[in-house]
């Protein structure tokens, strides 16, 4: 066949050509301008960002007859062997299909021998993840301490999966995703050196596409300029002929949700589902987009974890204005929980409608979390004063008022401090109508705030227990499931704590000390009681009687 596919035709042949990897690329080229160029090198990263070609470039600039040079000349014979794949000292290996222990054998004799032609012998092993565990602890010695004239490169998609003694013995460098723009501008100039003509916007769809893979997105443009015979091609045609969706179908989706269109989402799916799109990958894309939402939203449109196109984030950053953000964690929680429904669900079509309804009924201004909160913070303030006044009344919510701060007094209070009466007070006196004022009186939680400042643990502990006042002359404390720990702590401060509460509240104080695992012990001994007295049932002896005597246990 005479025609080359893209991937191909326009693969990197120096180091400046690569895409993306200028971190690696450069590390290398002054590796080799230094003479610090290590015997095995293993190449890791997303599928498509150019490991194996990094790799093949490498050893043209090793074996360069200019070489080591960073700049291989692509002219000489050992450079023009090794991009046309028969150069007789440049092996490729595939771990795939040449991972057991004999033909790792079989390398490790080879490596031995001298090159034939060029200056080094190189193996570069593709996916060497899939070699065995025999073939990777037979290639630990020879790739600890090759032969002079040997270089390893390696390159993997799953470097998680190789063991971590042929990763000590390597140099790794890790491949990045490619950014959208990067493989944008790439794609319109190969458009340009193949004479079509690809709108912008286009061209930013196949980019998003490829997913951070500058070969998947050169596979799709290949896929597009063979699609037609035109040299001008329309976007509608690039949707069609690709499979994706139309990001103006994501941005009214998310309209309609923030506006509360169900008629409008309805129409949104049918037209995907009519379109002939996979409604799973659909929903995927739905997810995704509300997750760059959400980014967007919270770090503006700067952030660089979106990987989007420029225009894209400015769109999204627009819509995002005045949208509350706890609405936007609300829905992407929502989606997250119900794509195991999508997933498996045999009709698709209507679970993905039920799921988009579904987020028609979050309300962006009821925190039901935080009301709750607030509203037991409140009654708890409220049952306190009232305990030491005798007086108990009835509360009247006021829907007016505004019991509800935001953002820094959403912060819940630390497990070991309790809240202060006093900051709420204004809060108390709008739930409070035609109410006779309180009296001022010490109570228990005053009593916790004066031991706050000075003894912090004993606050912490006291503020878990459950306080009784009877009789009126002595606070009772309960203290359950405490510590040995705890529970010798607090005998050492009780007589201190007992003469603070005697001077400030002028009551007397009890701590009652339930240990952890003392419910445990009753709860044992009971199920010990029960057995026994089931054994004792079922005693020969006593079946012998009941049955001799025809009797009947009344008392066991």
């Amino acid at each position: 066949m005479s025609y080359q596919v893209l991937a191909l035709k326009y693969r990197p042949q120096t180091f400046d050509d690569v895409i993306g990897q200028n971190h690696v690329t450069t590390t290398l080229k002054n590796a080799i301008s230094s003479n610090r160029v290590a015997h095995a090198i293993l190449f890791t990263g997303p599928r498509g960002t150019g490991k194996t070609t990094i790799a093949r470039i490498l050893a043209k600039a090793m074996n360069c007859k200019n070489g080591p040079s960073p700049l291989p000349c692509n002219t000489c014979r050992i450079c023009k062997e090794i991009i046309e794949g028969h150069c007789t000292d440049v092996f490729e290996i595939d771990g795939a299909s040449n991972n057991s222990v004999d033909q790792v054998r079989d390398l490790r004799e080879n490596v031995t021998y001298m090159p034939s032609s060029a200056k080094y012998k190189i193996y570069i092993i593709d996916e060497v993840h899939m070699l065995s565990t025999a073939a990777f602890n037979a290639l630990l010695k020879t790739l600890e301490e090759p032969p002079e004239h040997v270089m390893f490169i390696f390159a993997t998609t799953e470097v998680h999966k190789i063991p971590s003694t042929i990763l000590s013995r390597c140099q790794r460098h890790d491949l990045i995703r490619v950014p959208v723009e990067l493989i944008s501008s790439h794609l319109k100039l190969l458009c340009e050196k193949e004479g079509f003509f690809v709108k912008k916007e286009s061209i930013e769809l196949i980019a998003r596409e490829a997913d951070g893979s500058i070969r998947d997105g050169l596979s799709l443009l290949d896929r597009i300029l063979s699609s037609t015979a035109k040299k001008e091609i329309d976007p509608a045609w690039i949707l069609n002929a690709i499979g994706v969706i139309d990001h103006q179908l994501m941005h009214d989706i998310c309209t309609s949700i923030f506006e509360k269109n169900g008629a409008k989402i309805i129409e949104i799916i049918e037209k995907v589902n009519d379109s002939g799109i996979d409604l799973k990958k659909f929903y995927a894309d739905i997810i995704l987009y509300f997750r760059n939402f959400s980014v967007i939203r919270l770090c503006g449109k700067e952030s660089p974890a979106v990987n989007v196109t420029e225009s894209e984030k400015e769109i999204i950053f627009q819509a995002a204005v005045g949208i509350p953000i706890e609405h936007v964690f609300a829905i992407l929680q929502i989606l997250l929980e119900e794509e195991n429904i999508i997933r498996y669900s045999s009709h698709t079509r209507i679970a993905i409608e039920m799921v988009l309804l579904k987020l028609l009924q979050i309300d962006s201004g009821a925190r039901i979390d935080h009301m709750i909160n607030q509203l037991d913070v409140l009654a708890g303030q409220i049952n306190s004063m009232d305990s030491g006044s005798g007086y108990s009344p009835t509360p009247k919510l006021n829907p007016e008022a505004d019991l509800l701060p935001l953002r820094e007094d959403e912060k819940p209070w630390p497990s070991e401090k309790k809240p202060d009466v006093t900051r709420n007070s204004v809060a108390v006196q709008n739930i409070l109508q035609e109410s006779p004022p309180i009296p001022e009186h010490k109570t228990w939680v005053d009593f916790l705030k004066k031991i706050e400042q000075t003894q912090p643990f004993i606050f912490a502990l006291l503020s878990k227990g459950s306080v009784k006042e009877n009789p009126p002359d002595e606070i009772i404390v309960e203290l359950q499931n405490c510590s040995s720990f705890d529970k010798k702590r607090i005998e050492n401060k009780e007589t201190e704590l007992k003469h603070l509460c005697r001077e400030f509240l002028g009551k007397n104080l009890t701590i009652r000390i339930l240990l952890q695992n003392s419910r445990l012990d009753e709860s044992l001994q009971q199920k010990n009681e029960i057995k026994a007295r089931q054994a004792a049932l079922n005693h020969p002896l006593v079946v012998a009687a009941k049955r001799l005597f025809n009797g009947e246990i009344i008392n066991s």
